[in-house]
């Protein structure tokens, strides 16, 4: 499979059955990219998970309540995720993340990330949570050689459309100053 990058503007929304169905591909095709990509998944409920590939290593991340002044997990899917094979958050990254090197071990990726999907964020779990929009974009952290230090440069701050609790009168789940990272 080639690599369709989507720029970091232009999301595609689908099914997340389809989402699911393509998984092992696209982590295989951004593995075999060679070069940066990043692949961010958002839900229907402001949650994410995303995907950072830079030459033989590929890093799947799901979204923590770091830097969050809203609950976006609950202290039961935290612990889920880490007993699930998840690192907490740590220096590396402020989201749960788990990291692979090598192309044979795409599979375990996709189990681990399909479950903490469907079986820890429960997406899908009602007809609201059905899709998930995909972005895939080779220019994060642009300029930046440092891995660390590119992942850092490329934070996405999103600003619109939390609404915390879905009637638009939640609290954002950031201050003025930070920004909610992906």
């Amino acid at each position: 499979m080639s690599l369709h990058l989507t720029g970091s503007d232009n999301p595609i929304e689908m099914s997340l059955a389809s989402l699911l169905a393509n998984l092992p591909e696209l982590l295989g095709a951004m593995m075999k990219a060679g070069g940066r990509v990043l692949a961010v998944v958002d839900f229907p409920d402001y949650r994410y998970v995303q995907f950072w590939a830079e030459n033989s290593l590929l890093i799947g991340e799901v979204i923590s309540n770091e830097n969050l002044e809203v609950q976006a997990i609950t202290e039961e899917q935290e612990r889920q995720l880490v007993e699930a094979g998840w690192h907490e958050p740590d220096g590396f990254s402020p989201n749960f993340y788990f990291t692979i090197d090598s192309i044979a071990e795409v599979p375990a990726l996709m189990r681990m990330m399909t479950y903490a999907i469907l079986t820890i964020l429960e997406q899908g779990s009602t007809p609201e949570l059905q899709t998930a929009t995909v972005k895939t974009f080779s220019n994060a952290g642009e300029g930046v050689e440092d891995m660390l230090a590119a992942r850092d440069a490329s934070r996405v701050r999103i600003v619109e459309n939390w609404d915390g609790d879905g009637d638009n009168s939640g609290p954002l789940p950031f201050s003025k100053d930070e920004g909610l990272e992906n």
